[in-house]
């Protein structure tokens, strides 16, 4: 288990995109069970290169969304009630190039697991208005953060 800089252990920062901020406030409007979620998110931070959790057990139920598996798009499926809803997900972005951190740009590239975006779902299927969401979002973590390159 590698350490991050700072305090921090495991393999990759867990960070969240604002429009998946924005699902988390629309869902949860009391600050406890975002936290929770977020508690949820950041066992991502130790999700190995081989799409395990080498080393620990943990109690996640994680795949890639299929259709989206050439993007690198999962979802963590929450089977916790939080908040009065079941069925989250927590659908993330695994981009296989690595960013320096954001508070020094001239340290080594660190890896990144994206949050883009928190729902509840009834069923395993994804709408096309979901799937077109999901993309649009790890373009916009692209132009940001990666110039626009994998």
């Amino acid at each position: 288990m590698s350490n991050l800089p700072g305090s921090m252990t495991g393999l990759h920062y867990v960070r969240a995109v604002r429009s998946a901020f924005q699902d988390a406030q629309r869902l949860f409007p009391n600050m406890c069970d975002r936290a929770e979620l977020r508690r949820q998110a950041l066992k991502m931070r130790f999700f190995g290169e081989d799409s395990s959790f080498p080393d620990m057990a943990v109690d996640l139920n994680w795949s890639w969304v299929e259709s989206l598996r050439k993007y690198r798009i999962g979802e963590l499926r929450i089977d916790d009630e939080i908040g009065g809803f079941n069925n989250l997900r927590i659908i993330t972005w695994h981009p296989i190039r690595s960013v320096p951190p954001s508070w020094a740009p001239n340290q080594s590239p660190v890896s990144h697991i994206w949050v883009l975006a928190v729902m509840q779902k009834k069923n395993n299927d994804f709408t096309k208005a979901n799937l077109s969401t999901f993309k649009l979002r790890r373009v916009t973590v692209l132009e940001r953060f990666y110039d626009g390159e994998t």
